[in-house]
């Protein structure tokens, strides 16, 4: 995505990552809002139209909405919003990244499809439309939306504004996810699966054992992907019932070692494993550590080429255990911004994007942990996960699916 230059960002005003920083004074923000509620044909169109509006000043504030959006935001008094950004509105996790300037103006703002549309359709005097991948603290929790943005200027009473509309896209964006994720991977573990059972009829009894195997390994990982969508499903819906038990580091990396021995991924690469302390035991759901691990070891082993090496370590750090995925490939900056980011993807296919955003989910909501990064051309790109290795026990009454045990399959 193309950044779209500031004059802030150009040493005017307070210092911003992207657009300006300047805000009005409450006084012009009341004027404003008062120029679109003297408008019948503004009134009635806030109204009218579906989906969520907002209309902007030219300092990016809010001085009308529709009760689409305060029904999203479960608020019942429309002023309160006045004078806020979009993001700040919304609960963006990143709308307060710099706190001399707001919504906008974070070194996460240039890459926010909702941000350039506006600066866009700000400075070119023409509707802009993008997609917005956002992320927001809803009840203490963070939670990922996506909307589709349509920026487009007016003029009222003398006054420029810009009408904001959000199209709630997430199920087009899951649609993308399981069709260019999901089916694609499962369609080509299919295939091989067919064609390891075509060779089992013509194979001699030497071949035959090793072919077994195969399809025992390939049948596992048709379940385990099934079972991954769902799971993600139930996890992101608050459906999904952790169980906790005593697991050990090299049981962990012994299921990991058998998820990528035969997996596409891993071909002509080196994953090793290391653990500091043989007695090292941690109470987790080792299903879902497996799969958020599982995922940051195939974004290392897809970002590392042939005869390169994945390094997965862990060590106790006091109450804690670390475990760290490190690949020698650093991420650019347009991507660290947002490897977190759900559908989010570097490799140019729609719907993509979930490993990370996966693993962020079950670390850090269901496993009572962190998962963070560093990155840099010298030091290559690290992701750690740390977990409390006698975690206390969520609140009883969530609702619960069985868990499915992941053998093989990435």
């Amino acid at each position: 995505m193309a950044q779209v230059p500031s004059e802030s960002a150009q040493g005017a005003g307070p210092p911003t990552h992207f657009a300006p920083a300047e805000r009005a004074t409450p006084e012009a923000v009341q004027q404003a809002a008062a120029a679109v509620s003297a408008s019948a044909v503004m009134s009635a169109t806030l109204q009218s139209v579906g989906g969520i509006l907002l209309v902007l000043n030219p300092q990016r504030q809010i001085v009308a909405v529709n009760h689409q959006l305060l029904r999203f935001l479960g608020c019942e008094e429309p002023d309160r919003l006045l004078g806020m950004r979009p993001g700040e509105a919304l609960h963006c996790v990143h709308a307060r990244d710099n706190p001399g300037g707001g919504c906008g103006t974070g070194p996460f703002c240039h890459t926010c499809g909702a941000a350039v549309a506006i600066v866009s359709s700000q400075r070119d005097g023409a509707p802009t439309e993008a997609e917005c991948l956002l992320t927001a603290t809803v009840a203490g929790q963070e939670q990922a939306f996506e909307f589709r943005v349509r920026a487009t200027p007016i003029v009222m009473a003398g006054q420029p504004l810009t009408v904001i509309a959000l199209q709630d896209i997430s199920d087009l964006k899951r649609r993308e996810a399981l069709e260019a994720v999901f089916l694609h991977d499962l369609m080509n573990t299919a295939s091989a699966l067919q064609y390891a059972v075509r060779g089992l009829a013509m194979c001699g009894e030497a071949e035959r054992e090793g072919l077994l195997r195969d399809i025992a390994d390939l049948t596992q990982r048709v379940v385990a992907e099934i079972a991954e969508q769902r799971d993600l499903a139930d996890l992101e819906a608050g459906r999904f019932r952790v169980r906790r038990a005593y697991t050990s580091p090299s049981e962990l990396f012994e299921v990991l070692q058998h998820l990528f021995a035969h997996h596409a991924c891993a071909v002509d690469k080196r994953l090793v494993f290391r653990c500091q302390g043989d007695d090292l035991l941690v109470r987790t759901d080792s299903i879902l550590l497996v799969r958020a691990l599982g995922n940051l070891v195939k974004n290392a082993l897809e970002a590392t080429p042939a005869g390169g090496e994945v390094r997965v370590t862990c060590r106790a750090e006091g109450g804690r255990v670390a475990f760290e995925v490190w690949n020698a490939a650093a991420m650019p900056r347009e991507v660290a911004l947002r490897v977190f980011i759900r559908y989010f993807s570097t490799k140019g296919r729609r719907g993509r994007g979930l490993g990370t955003h996966g693993a962020k989910l079950i670390v850090e909501r269901h496993l009572g942990g962190r998962l963070s990064f560093t990155t840099s051309e010298a030091q290559g790109t690290t992701f750690r996960l740390e977990l409390p290795r006698e975690p206390q026990e969520p609140a009883a009454g969530s609702n619960s699916l069985p868990n499915v045990p992941i053998r093989s399959g990435g």
